[in-house]
């Protein structure tokens, strides 16, 4: 699933590009890496109010949920497959949002001998992603789920045990995605669930290890950078003028 995160970008660089004012700047905080397990505030578009930047949290809550901790669905993920029919979505496949933000990250299984790496994919050709979601009104506040789909060719190497990434809406899709309640059916709106036809647009490298590991910090420069293998310890190296 898709649950790590990058919004590197200031405030001011969102709403320049988006060409909308950002309401609720305070709960925003640049980072390397996030993760859904913290359940960040992120900024968003809705078809709440389109015209401006707001910022939702990550966790879908239920509206009538009473109290978050006795509610234990993980919803900070919804399958495109199951949104219209598991009951903590299916009331709100109308409410619909563009997460913000400037890259992800996704797990690759290397083997059961060796740790799993840790992939950063980002947007070759533009500064921000806006990725599919929908939302919940819950205690004061917006909660949002990102929806998955099934993997592109070149995601499907990357996450290879998940075989999930991240609903990537791009142009009219985007437009629409956020069009008033009422104006997309659930055909049209299924139309718009696909996995990212554009996988030459991608630009994907692994970086450091631990980003699925909640007892590291990751929230560091380093995450975003191509990894470098460590070099071998002293006591491995081989000696002076010794020959193979």
């Amino acid at each position: 699933m898709s649950y790590h995160l990058s919004e590197e970008k200031s405030v001011e660089q969102i709403s320049h590009w988006f060409k909308r004012p950002f309401v609720g700047a305070e709960r925003f905080h640049q980072a390397y890496h996030l993760s859904a397990f913290d359940n960040p505030f992120l900024p968003v578009i809705s078809n709440a109010n389109s015209r401006q930047i707001d910022m939702y949290r990550w966790r879908l809550v239920p509206t009538d949920t009473i109290a978050e901790q006795a509610f234990g669905a993980n919803t900070r993920n919804a399958k495109r497959e199951t949104i219209f029919t598991i009951k903590s979505y299916r009331r709100y496949w109308e409410n619909r949002c563009l997460v913000i933000c400037t890259g992800f990250f996704e797990p690759h299984f290397v083997s059961q001998e060796l740790p799993t790496e840790s992939y950063y994919i980002k947007p070759r050709h533009r500064e921000f992603l806006t990725l599919g979601a929908i939302f919940a009104r819950w205690n004061g506040m917006n909660t949002f789920s990102i929806i998955t789909t099934p993997t592109s060719p070149l995601l499907s190497q990357v996450h290879n045990e998940g075989q999930r990434m991240p609903l990537v809406l791009e142009a009219e899709a985007a437009r629409r995605w956020v069009s008033a309640p009422g104006t997309l059916s659930q055909a049209e709106m299924t139309a718009l669930m696909q996995p990212y036809p554009h996988d030459d647009n991608w630009i994907t490298y692994r970086t450091i290890d631990g980003i699925t590991n909640s007892r590291i910090n990751t929230n560091v420069p380093e995450v975003l950078l191509p990894y470098e293998p460590k070099p071998a310890p002293y006591s491995e190296l081989p000696l002076f003028g010794q020959q193979e």
